[in-house]
This record gives structure tokens, C-alpha cells and sequence, in this order.
């Protein structure tokens, strides 16, 4: 009998061997998936109890004191986790369970998260609005089993809004040497139209398209992203906006530059017995921009007469000009404050006053070599008219002037003189000097003659020899 049962025994022998290792291996599967489904779950319990315990909190105040996820602390089970969700990533926590195969393959780029909004609720605890969260991995998800809490994304309910912004320009950086920034403008889409949540869309104050044109001396285009910023100047951060361009083209214009003088013209006359005189005015010169044919045309810019009304002025007038609106077309001003322009016109009493100037003061012209030319008296009496201020300057010793005897012959006459004077703040009338022209070679004087009258006469006689 005992025979019969060891041939039973040993009959396949091969394939029982082979059973009981298989028993034995898919023993060890199954206890090993079951420890690897409890660990998860354990993993999952303590996560949830550290948030419960206020892990959220602990992170905020580890990256306030300058902690990253580059530190090897902040790596730990959960800490990456809330780091993420501190830095706006959406993240949510879930298991996979798969064979060791295709577990070591598989990173976080394989799965997806999808929230359906259309499946939005209301949990009337936290008195929050959520949707259901659905992860599906895109490689082997027939043989991987993801298992988690019900998921959810929590959401705030607010109302939509939505605005058009006109794009405005900066520029950033230098022109040139020589030349200056022109007109800068958007050559395509102007306008910005955003929409989203109305606390963002609020925020909004302005849309801005910057152009960087330091050392540029030629016009330039450029493709750029508007910034948006808040009446504080602060950035708004857009992440949340629908806009309707991401970018807009700007461009500048680069012009040269030109220095030019002012002139200032009058009209009307100030009042009875009263002058105008002296127009000045700060600055005297402006730098002008504009294309190179344009400013080569141009040498100065004049303010017409009507600015500047002298009707009856009794005193000083003074006035601001705007003289950016007599500039000539094409141009600009490269400093736009250079366009107020203070400028005075003195106004002064006119006075009348007499002078006597001394004949030694008085250039002869026209006397030949033989002739010798005699003053009748030793001054001339000259009568000057002007604004008080020019007359009280004059000073009669410096006063010169002269006298033409051209063709005149030997004898009494009466002679215009011709005074240097600035006739634009002085005037005068017609002056005459009484003059004796005699042979230079005449000796003869008069017996009756004193030593002192000899010696005066011959004084006079010298200096009116010319």
C-alpha cells in the first residue's frame, strides 16, 4: 500500500512543485499589495491629521521666515504639498496602487485632475461652494487603481465683469546724443478689453505698453506685453483675466534736435509821455525737435505781435507765453516746460534833458590840410528826449560826434552834427554848431589880444585842427 501512495505521490511530481510555488508567490503578492494599501492608507490619515492640526499654518510661517522648497525640511510628507497650494499651484493628495513595474514609472506629469464645473455644489456646512475632483492617469490605467477621499476644489462665487482700457505708452532708457523721442504709439490694437472676476477687473486702473529706447538714434518698433497696474502704481496680476490681446506693437519716433532763438514782436502804443523800451525774456533760446529737412528751414521762432499789446501801458508789462502754439509745424519742443516763456517789456516816463557837449568831443570831417576850423563857443548845447533810465545814464563827456566840411569854403558857418547816440532809445533834434573855417596859415591876431586871450585862442586853434 505504502507503494501505491509514493507512486501516487511522486506522479507529476514536476507540476505539484510547481502549484505550491505559485500558491506561495501569489501568497506573497496579496499580502504585499494589502501592506501597501494599508501603508497608504496610514500615509493618508496622518496627512489628514496634520492639516487638522494646523500643518497649513506651520508652512505659511516657515516660508515667511524664508524657508524653500529647496531646503531638505521642506521636503517632507505634506510640507511640498502646502508650499504648492501657498504658491497658487491647485494640488490635491491621492494613491496609487499599481505592480512595482509600473508604480516606478509613473510620475505626477501622468496624471490629471479634472474639476466639472457644471457639477458645482453647495455644502451647506461650510457654507462653501465645491465641484468634484476625478483623477485619470494617461499611461497603464488598466492596471493601476487610484484611490483617495472624495475629492473637491473648492471654489468663491463672485461676479464676472468686464472692461475696455484704453493702452497707453512709456518709454524707458535714453535717445541719443542729439536727438529726441517723437511720437511713441500702439500701431495695431489700442484698446484692451478684460474680463473676470470683478474684484480683479476693479482693480485695474491702467494698461500700459512699454518701449525701451536708450542709445537709439533711428525710429523703432517693438512687440511687447502690457503691464496692467492699480491707482497705487502697483502690478494687478492678470492670471485670472480674459484679455482680448496678449501683446501689442509699439513703436517711437526718434528725431534730431535744434537750438533756435526767440523773437518777440509788439503792437499799440503806451500812454502820453511814456516809452517802451528793453524786451527780455527767459529762456532766450529753445531746443526744438523734428525731422532734419524740417529744422534746416528754420532759424528762429517768432511770437506774433498781437502776445504782446502795449496800448497804453503806463508801467512795466509782464506776462507768460505759451509759445508751443507758434511753433512750426513739424516741430516740438524737446523740453515741453521750455513752452512757458516769461518775458517783460520795460515801459518808462519819457525825460527830457540838455547837455552840453564839449566841441573837443567833435570829429571834423572833409577840412583840407591848409584850412583850420574855429568854434564859435567851447560846448554845444544838446537836447536828448527817452525813457528816464536811458537819459540818466548819458553822460555828456563821453558824448561824441561829428561835423562834415566837405566843399565848404573859408568862413562863418553853421554845421549839423551828427551824434553817436542810439537813436532806437534816444532821440534828438537837429544840432548845429557855429564854426569859422580860416587859412591854416593865417598867424595874424588881433593887437587887442591879452597874453591870456592870445594863449586860449591858440589853445581852440589846436584842437579844432583835424
Amino acid at each position: 500500500m505504502l507503494q501505491k501512495f509514493g507512486k501516487k505521490v511522486m506522479n507529476n511530481f514536476g507540476l505539484k512543485i510547481l502549484a505550491v510555488l505559485f500558491a506561495v508567490v501569489l501568497w506573497i503578492v496579496v499580502v504585499k499589495n494589502d501592506v501597501r494599501s494599508r501603508l497608504y492608507e496610514r500615509i493618508d490619515r496622518r496627512v489628514d491629521l496634520m492639516v487638522e492640526q494646523g500643518l497649513v499654518d506651520e508652512v505659511t510661517a516657515l516660508k515667511t521666515r524664508g524657508c524653500t522648497r529647496e531646503m531638505i525640511s521642506m521636503q517632507g510628507l505634506g510640507y511640498k504639498e502646502i508650499l504648492d497650494y501657498l504658491d497658487g499651484k491647485n494640488t490635491i493628495t491621492f494613491s496609487v496602487y499599481a505592480k512595482r513595474s509600473v508604480h516606478n514609472t509613473l510620475t505626477n506629469a501622468n496624471f490629471t485632475a479634472t474639476a466639472d464645473a457644471q457639477k458645482i455644489e453647495y455644502d451647506e456646512k461650510t457654507g462653501t461652494y465645491r465641484v468634484p475632483v476625478v483623477v485619470t492617469c494617461n499611461r497603464n490605467s488598466s492596471s493601476i487603481n487610484i484611490t483617495s477621499k472624495d475629492l473637491y476644489l473648492d471654489l468663491e462665487l463672485e461676479d464676472s465683469a468686464s472692461k475696455q482700457f484704453p493702452i497707453k505708452t512709456n518709454t524707458t532708457g535714453t535717445v541719443a546724443s542729439g536727438c529726441a523721442l517723437g511720437d511713441v504709439e500702439i500701431t495695431d490694437a489700442n484698446v484692451m478689453k478684460v474680463s473676470g472676476p470683478a474684484s480683479v477687473v476693479n482693480q485695474i486702473d491702467a494698461v500700459v505698453a512699454t518701449i525701451n529706447v536708450d542709445g537709439m538714434s533711428t525710429d523703432i518698433t517693438d512687440r511687447v506685453t502690457p503691464v496692467f497696474y492699480d491707482a497705487q502704481g502697483e502690478v494687478v496680476d492678470t492670471t485670472k483675466l480674459t484679455l482680448s490681446v496678449s501683446t501689442v506693437n509699439i513703436s517711437a519716433q526718434i528725431l534730431n534736435t535744434k537750438d533756435v532763438e526767440l523773437e518777440f514782436l509788439t503792437t499799440g502804443t503806451p500812454a502820453d509821455g511814456y516809452q517802451a523800451g528793453d524786451i527780455t525774456y527767459t529762456p532766450q533760446k529753445v531746443r526744438i525737435k523734428g525731422e532734419a529737412a524740417i529744422l534746416n528751414t528754420i532759424n528762429k521762432i517768432t511770437i506774433p505781435e498781437e502776445v504782446l499789446d502795449l496800448t497804453d501801458a503806463s508801467s512795466d508789462i509782464e506776462k507768460t507765453v505759451d509759445i508751443s502754439t507758434y511753433l512750426p509745424s513739424g516741430t516740438a519742443l524737446v523740453i515741453s516746460s521750455d513752452s512757458k516763456i516769461d518775458v517783460t517789456v520795460v515801459v518808462e516816463a519819457v525825460k527830457t534833458k540838455t547837455l552840453q557837449i564839449p566841441v573837443t568831443n567833435l570829429q571834423v570831417i572833409g577840412l583840407s590840410s591848409d584850412e583850420k576850423v574855429q568854434y564859435e563857443e567851447d560846448n554845444i548845447a544838446l537836447t536828448v528826449s527817452g525813457r528816464s533810465s536811458v537819459i540818466d545814464a548819458l553822460d555828456e563827456k563821453t558824448i561824441s560826434g561829428s561835423i562834415d566840411l566837405t566843399d565848404l569854403k573859408l568862413g562863418a558857418h553853421n554845421v549839423l552834427i551828427t551824434f553817436e547816440l542810439d537813436t532806437n532809445t534816444v532821440s534828438y533834434a537837429d544840432t548845429y554848431a557855429a564854426v569859422t573855417i580860416e587859412s591854416a596859415s593865417d598867424t595874424s591876431a588881433s593887437a587887442d589880444n591879452t597874453d591870456e586871450e592870445l594863449e586860449s585862442t591858440s589853445t581852440v586853434r589846436k584842437t579844432s585842427e583835424r
